[in-house]
């Protein structure tokens, strides 16, 4: 839908003209449903790749909803999708795609509610083509604890200006500060969270990946809590994720960024069999090694949400043959360029995993959320350990670069570089 056919559309229920046009400015904090745009919190830009993302939107009930998004900051000049009706059954919240984009272009974007003003304006790129030779750069991190805000740590990596953001885990804390049980009460906890201004700010202009860890559902749970399927909806119901038409409820999946990187995000929660021993499960593990063996990028990150070594039985030491299986795999395979991405242990490391030919880990976090002050760092295997701020890692790789390295860099909440090095893919 072109920008005129849209304002002929609303024009037609009634709708005044400078309402549509007028200068929005670029994303104020949304808390509440607004009366003027009928919109809630903010929205979310997610899951991108060369040629689309899922906008994920929350709107007054019963209400419909048309996405204006353009090249042009003014929007003076859009294309629209919609109208879409958001889900009661997923507290008003829409997950709007947009498809048919460019790779590598900065697109604007707001939302508008039918018979209201549409909302602040923000932004995300696309990611570059699989062979082009762009410089990507990305910041990550996890573990955002409510009672901890305002999320400072996120007005940091909105100064960064990387091309993404990935959350690894633990996005809500529904086992603190009153132990969610119903599906709304899961719910609360994601609004009370995205209720954070410097989030809100950080969303509205750095696209999103995520996935999960525990404490979306409950501390340490293994597959059969009955509360994990009702955790699982509200993630789901709350972030953008692309949904796989033949698993639904599937989180691992994997995005390409120019021939800088691939990134491969895992569920490392739902598909646990400790009497098996394996944290992934056998189709997404098979998934995993087969896709790492294709992939032709020069950096292989795998976001695993727990660390590959150390923490203790919750984390990958506590399913040590599989670890073993896919760390032989990418030895065997010869496959190039492989880094870890991990949160969970609450503290700033980089770890030489164990018998793994080189692999490493880097581990960061919190964003907001309890110190570790239990583990000391002094082992062997940490090449960097710090638990004495919140923090995140940017990571910056630049194709054209002779020799290609991946910057690394550990930044607190103040936006200050505490630690950084650089890492070969070979």
């Amino acid at each position: 839908m072109t920008r005129r056919e849209f304002l002929r559309l609303l024009g037609s229920a009634g709708i005044a003209m400078p309402a549509l046009i007028g200068s929005s400015g670029c994303a104020p904090v949304l808390t509440r449903t607004d009366a003027n745009t009928g919109l809630s919190l903010c929205c979310v830009a997610g899951d991108v790749t060369p040629d689309g993302a899922v906008i994920w939107l929350r709107a007054e009930a019963d209400s419909e909803v048309f996405l204006q998004y353009s090249k042009e900051l003014s929007l003076s000049d859009f294309a629209a999708v919609g109208p879409f009706p958001v889900d009661r059954d997923a507290d008003f919240t829409a997950h709007v795609k947009l498809e048919n984009l460019q790779p590598a272009t900065v697109y604007y974007y707001r939302a508008a509610v039918s018979g209201k003003q549409p909302g602040p304006i923000a932004h995300f790129v696309t990611a570059p083509g699989p062979d082009d030779l762009t410089k990507v750069s990305f910041c990550c991190s996890g573990d955002t604890r409510e009672s901890y805000k305002p999320f400072t740590a996120m007005n940091a990596i909105r100064a960064q200006r990387p091309d993404f953001f990935l959350h690894l885990g633990d996005t809500i804390y529904a086992d603190r500060g009153g132990t969610a049980h119903r599906l709304a009460e899961f719910w609360a906890k994601y609004r009370a969270n995205r209720d954070d201004a410097a989030s809100q700010l950080c969303f509205s202009e750095i696209s999103t990946y995520v996935t999960w860890d525990d404490h979306e559902v409950a501390d340490d749970y293994l597959p059969g809590n009955p509360l994990a399927p009702i955790g699982r909806r509200a993630f789901l119901d709350y972030w953008p994720v692309r949904r796989n038409l033949e698993e639904p409820e599937r989180i691992y999946r994997s995005f390409r960024w120019g021939k800088a990187l691939e990134l491969f995000i895992l569920d490392a929660r739902q598909y646990r069999d400790r009497k098996r021993g394996t944290m992934l499960g056998k189709s997404q593990k098979e998934w995993l090694l087969e896709e790492l063996s294709r992939s032709d990028a020069i950096f292989k990150f795998i976001a695993t949400s727990v660390p590959m070594a150390g923490g203790g039985s919750d984390r990958w030491d506590g399913y040590p043959r599989e670890r073993t299986e896919i760390l032989g795999y990418i030895r065997q395979k010869n496959i190039s360029g492989v880094i870890f991405l991990s949160a969970d242990l609450h503290c700033a490391a980089i770890t030489r995993i164990p018998k793994s030919s080189g692999l490493r880990d880097i581990t960061t976090g919190p964003l907001a959320a309890p110190l570790n002050r239990i583990t000391s760092g002094t082992a062997n295997r940490y090449e960097f350990f710090m638990a004495e701020n919140f923090n995140f890692a940017k990571i910056t790789v630049d194709p054209k670069a002779e020799p290609v390295q991946a910057l690394v860099e550990f930044i607190d909440q103040d936006n200050r570089t505490f630690y950084h090095t650089k890492m070969k893919p070979s």
